[in-house]
């Protein structure tokens, strides 16, 4: 017997040893691939979620994004930059960036670039930014580029780092910009909503999402990390920085990520990468992106793991499987020794599972690994419906609900691949007459000796009936949740032994208690102290009673009103509900509105009081009634001069000078020299001091005066001036925003009462005096007609009153002349819209009997407060009588100034001849003194070539002589020295030259002398015949040295007969135009001379330049004396005039013609034979 159990062990243990150890050998390498395979898997995994993290976050941004453009209050304010909406826009901005956290700033910026409304988030705090510090970001990168989008297409901008003032934000600061342009209905753009989000909560989610923070990196699309396991590798774009690049620290591995994802082995290692394109997220799938996007910006969420860790993550296990191999094989030779002595018991065992399988409660079934029903007892059978045949026909996964098959499926494919051993799990069934089945399943698998799934043994226990009430009672919860959490307030229910059993929503909002960490607590614990013991008490009195009951707490300076009652029990007990509501805003809009009441009826009767009391009294009646309303005892009112630096004491409440200030007071003092409280008129603000003691810049109060506690100043300002200061102080507790706007509605209403009855006073007086003087006041509003609003009585002295003037009877157009209204009404139009307050005007009145009266209105512009004009306040002066004779005395100024200005010309033009005769005769004596002496000198140069030639020929016999002489004359050598030494053959050709060149300049003196002398001609004043040709050529020659460095003179001169004429005066004229073209010609030009017959009486003179030109506006001017175009300094303005009139003195025409830029010409047009007309001009000489 003992030996066929030892060869029984020994038959299955050594096929046992055998398989083990061939299977260890598979299994590690088998298992290094199925770890390397799992962990490819984990790492596409964690770069899956990554990429969907990320997504998430940009998602989310767009969504807002769009949430803000479809908002109606932002579609408004697009349409209407004015739009009242405004005021929503800043709100729902404030509440997204309150609630996000994460937007730096969110914007609404118009199509022109001006931020309309911005709110930024300051240290984790949103800040709506004051509409004066809005800024214009017209010429920002992402505005522009933001306007380009098309409408509905977000703009992103790159991930980078915050810059602030030129400089990287220190910590840094990761920052997303993201826009949306906004249209109208018409595709106009409008403007557009853009988000500053902080990216550094994007990238921490990141790698949280993505659990592998060790080996995950983000990139952008040029290879630069924006994260990376090595916080010293990011940002380098920003730094410039090419070394801390993807690209360029693997560049073959960078390569091969183009595609949309992918993973590959390289000598680098595993690479898991995949695109992000967050331009795209939430327009496109993630296959559309792959396939349609590749141009877009993109980042790259890659995971690395060089070869060093994965070999220490895949073969770190080896040698405990061989360690569990031998371990395995001493387990099975136990197990096998142990089976063959339990094989007796197994049988005996099935045996009593066949029993308990038959007769179970509980469905029991065995199940194939293919699903299919092995066995099934009667149990089951009777739970789904089926005759045990009819069951074994069909199979697990057939009678399950639909709902439930893919997780049950999942759980035994679990099983199967050896991750468990078992799973339960509630599960639904589909019974034979199609009822459902609410079950729980208990599943375990059988497995053969190779590990190999045998069988399953499901328990089925049938809990349908369980199900159903659970569902019936959890419905019946959530609806009395629902129904409480919409309660106002806190709602709750206790036990009697005031245990929380149900509570609302309303204890987060109201207390900051989560709702769920109340239940099963005691009224005490949750609320300890004598607030908790004040609550156990009421609520155990209401039990008692049964009575229900409305009670008032304050709990941390809020006030809690609680409606308490009892809920019956059918055991006869009770339960407590309750509804706690915070009346904290009621109570204090109840006291609100009793103030406001209150401080409504002093402000409404302070006009009635002003009509009764002195100004002093009324002052002080309305200063008590603000001390009064802010529960203060002193007040205090102050005027400030116009000058703002002296200040009047006005008024002191009756209970400040009774009770509590004895001080002695100048009632004028500099505002200098006044107390902490005059810092409402030097601030222009409202001084708040809750804590006099503490204040840091009192001035210390004097003697007598009451100790101060709490200060409210108020100053009452009027265009932009302090006018006035009301202050109030001591009141027992806190000075509010509600005393502040009380003092200042009461001080402001005094001191508009007061202005009003001084000005009525100030008014009368005025009126009184305006009404007993001449002068005419009025107020005309600025619309059209011009209706009045006030015009004092005096204007009846034109047959009008005041009456009907207002009414427009007549209209004040009617009651201007006609003639004078056109202009007056135009004046005052450009008066008004250049912005001049003042200015004066004189126009004609029409009286009402017709007359006519001249008076002088001066005018004052009244705008209003958006500076547009609205009055006109004037005064009108008659000065009819004043008008008449200076009409008298400008007809005789204007006669004298025509007799004047004939004599100013009369005697220019005299002092010109005169001054040109003088000029003659001047130039007649130096040619007369001058050309003796040239006589002189030209006969002696004559004489002088004379000798010198006859010198010559001596020289020249001498040279002959010395030449036939030879070396035999002693003086010979020391001749030719000489001779050499002073060059004589030179000097004998050079010294001709001399004197024909003295010749020759000394006959150009004599015709410059002889020029000068015909120019003169100053024996020559009477009439004579004259050659025209030989004048100009003598004035051509006096002004040459004027003309010849940019004129070029050409001559083209005809055959005329001599003039009859005054040959000197003409050549003035010449002169005189000769010089002007000279000076029209600014560089190089040309002067040309032009001669001929002009019929059979007369010649005809041309001088043409090619100069500048005359303007046009100017030609029919150029002959009036002191006229000139010339700059000041360079011209009289006479030159003309006496051309002109030397031309008419010998009965010719001087015609001009000329074209701006190209140049003039001066035509003469003489008469040959002038007798009759020198005969007139000789009379009138004699005369």
């Amino acid at each position: 017997m003992r030996l066929s159990q030892q060869a029984l062990f020994l038959r299955r243990f050594l096929p046992v040893v055998l398989v083990v150890v061939i299977g260890t050998w598979f299994y590690g390498h088998g298992k290094t691939g199925e770890q390397l395979a799992a962990l490819k898997n984990q790492e596409v995994l964690s770069v899956g979620l990554g990429s969907a993290s990320l997504l998430r976050h940009i998602q989310s941004i767009v969504g807002d994004l769009h949430f803000i453009a479809d908002h109606l209050a932002v579609q408004k304010l697009a349409r209407n930059p004015d739009s009242p909406e405004i005021g929503q826009v800043e709100t729902m901005f404030m509440s997204l960036a309150k609630a996000k956290k994460v937007y730096d700033q969110v914007r609404w910026i118009d199509a022109g670039g001006q931020e309309i409304v911005r709110a930024d988030l300051r240290d984790g705090q949103p800040i709506l930014v004051p509409r004066k510090e809005l800024q214009h970001k017209g010429d920002r990168y992402y505005f522009t580029e933001a306007m380009q989008q098309d409408a509905g297409h977000i703009y992103l901008s790159p991930l980078d780092l915050n810059i602030e003032n030129g400089n990287i934000e220190v910590p840094y600061k990761p920052m997303l910009r993201l826009a949306l342009p906004i249209s109208d209905q018409q595709g106009a753009k409008r403007g557009i909503v853009i988000i500053n989000y902080l990216g550094q909560a994007m990238l921490d989610r990141f790698v949280i999402d993505s659990s592998a923070e060790a080996h995950l990196a983000l990139v952008d699309s040029a290879g630069y990390w924006l994260h990376s396991p090595d916080p010293a590798d990011e940002w380098g774009f920003m730094f410039k920085d090419a070394r801390r690049n993807l690209g360029s620290r693997f560049p073959a591995s960078w390569a091969r990520m183009k595609d949309y994802q992918g993973q590959f082995l390289d000598k680098n290692g595993l690479w898991t990468y995949q695109s992000v394109y967050p331009q795209l997220s939430g327009m496109l799938s993630g296959p559309q992106i792959a396939s349609g996007a590749k141009a877009e910006y993109r980042w790259l969420v890659v995971s690395h793991l060089s070869h060093d860790e994965l070999t220490a993550l895949t073969e770190d296990g080896m040698p405990m499987h061989w360690f569990f191999s031998g371990a395995l094989l001493l387990l099975s030779g136990l197990s096998i020794h142990s089976m063959l002595r339990t094989r007796l018991r197994e049988h005996k065992s099935q045996e009593r599972f066949r029993a308990i399988f038959d007769y179970a409660m509980v469905g029991i079934a065995t199940i194939s690994p293919e699903k299919t029903w092995l066995s099934v007892n009667p149990a089951l059978c009777r739970i789904l419906g089926y005759e045990a045949k009819e069951l074994m026909q069909t199979d697990w996964q057939a009678l399950s609900h639909p709902d439930d098959m893919e997780v049950d499926a999942k759980r035994m494919e679990s099983v199967l691949r050896g991750d468990s051993d078992g799973y339960s799990m509630e599960k639904r069934f589909i019974s034979k007459d199609g009822s459902i089945v609410h079950a729980t399943i208990s599943a375990r698998a059988i497995r053969k000796t190779n590990g190999k799934v045998d069988f399953f043994v499901a328990i089925v226990e049938d809990i349908s009936n369980w199900v159903l009430a659970e569902n019936e009672w959890s419905s019946s919860v959530k609806t009395l949740q629902r129904f409480i959490d919409h309660l106002p307030g806190s709602a709750y229910i206790k036990a009697a032994d005031s245990r929380i059993l149900l509570a609302n929503k309303g204890f987060q909002e109201q207390f900051g208690i989560n709702p769920e960490d109340m239940l099963g607590r005691p009224s005490l614990e949750v609320f300890p102290g004598e607030f908790g013991q004040k609550i156990v008490a009421d609520e155990a009195r209401i039990l008692a009673t049964g009575i229900t009951e409305r009670i008032q707490d304050e709990w941390h300076g809020r006030v809690l009103e609680s409606t308490k009652f009892a809920i019956p029990r059918e055991d006869g007990t009770a339960d407590l509900g309750g509804i706690t509501i915070d009346i904290t805003e009621r109570r204090v809009t109840e006291l609100r509105l009793s103030q406001q009441a209150r401080r409504s009826a002093i402000l409404l009767e302070l006009p009635k009081i002003a009509e009764e009391l002195s100004e002093k009294a009324f002052m002080q009646y309305a200063l008590e009634r603000a001390e009064e309303l802010t529960r203060s005892v002193i007040g205090f009112m102050h005027f400030v001069n116009i000058d703002g630096l002296t200040i009047e004491l006005v008024a002191w409440s009756t209970s400040t000078l009774q009770d509590y200030c004895t001080a002695a007071f100048d009632n004028h003092y500099p505002i200098s020299e006044a107390g902490i409280w005059a810092d409402a008129a030097r601030q222009k603000q409202p001084i708040i001091i809750n804590d006099y003691a503490s204040a840091q810049n009192k001035h210390g109060l004097p003697s007598g005066h009451s100790a101060l506690i709490r200060l409210l100043s108020i100053p009452v300002m009027e265009e932009g001036e302090v006018r006035m200061v009301t202050g109030v102080g001591n009141k027992t507790s806190d000075y509010t925003e509600f005393d502040v706007e009380t003092v200042q509605l009461i001080g402001s209403e005094t001191w508009r009462i007061v202005r009003r009855q001084r000005t009525e006073k100030a008014l009368r007086l005025a009126t009184q005096v305006v009404n007993a003087s001449p002068v005419v006041c009025f107020r005309a509003c600025c619309t059209e007609g011009w209706p009045l609003v006030f015009i004092s009585d005096n204007v009846r002295q034109w047959g009008y009153t005041a009456n009907q003037l207002i009414a427009a009877q007549p209209p004040v157009f009617d009651v201007i002349h006609p003639d004078d209204l056109p202009l007056m009404q135009n004046e005052t139009t450009r008066y008004s819209t250049e912005g001049t307050s003042r200015f004066a005007q004189e126009y004609r009145l029409v009286t009402a009997d017709g007359q006519v009266v001249w008076v002088l209105g001066r005018t004052t512009v009244r705008h209003d407060a958006d500076g547009r004009p609205e009055f006109y306040d004037g005064v009108l002066t008659d000065i009819t009588e004043r008008k008449a004779q200076q009409l008298l005395m400008d007809e005789a100024l204007a006669q004298q100034k025509k007799l004047n200005k004939r004599l100013e010309e009369a005697n220019n033009q005299l002092m010109q001849s005169e001054k040109m005769a003088s000029i003659g005769q001047l130039a007649a004596g130096v040619a007369h003194e001058l050309n003796n002496p040239i006589g002189f000198v030209h006969s002696n140069l004559g004489t002088l070539d004379g000798y010198v030639h006859d010198l010559m020929d001596i020289i020249t016999a001498y040279e002959a002589l010395l030449g036939q002489e030879g070396e035999a004359n002693p003086h010979a050598e020391e001749i030719r020295r000489l001779m050499e030494q002073r060059d004589f053959v030179f000097l004998k050709e050079d010294i001709f030259s001399l004197l024909a060149e003295s010749k020759d300049g000394l006959g150009r003196v004599r015709k410059i002398v002889q020029d000068l002398k015909n120019f003169s001609r100053v024996g020559e004043q009477e009439w004579q015949e004259a050659d025209l040709h030989q004048g100009i050529d003598s004035t051509l020659n006096i002004v040459w040295n004027e003309l010849k460095y940019k004129a070029k003179v050409v001559k083209e001169y005809g055959q005329i007969p001599h003039v009859f004429c005054l040959i000197s005066q003409l050549n003035q004229v010449f002169m005189n135009l000769l010089v002007n073209a000279g000076h029209a010609i600014e560089r190089q030009g040309t002067i040309t001379i032009r001669t001929s017959l002009h019929g059979n009486d007369k010649v005809c003179v041309e001088i043409s330049d090619t100069g500048k030109g005359i303007a046009p506006e100017h030609i029919n001017r150029i002959f009036e004396p002191f006229f000139t175009t010339k700059p000041v300094g360079k011209g009289t303005g006479l030159g003309l005039s006496l051309s002109y009139g030397i031309i008419k003195r010998h009965g010719g025409l001087i015609e001009v013609e000329s074209t701006e830029g190209q140049g003039t010409t001066f035509r003469l047009l003489l008469p040959i034979n002038p007798r009759q007309i020198t005969e007139t001009k000789d009379s009138e000489t004699s005369s």
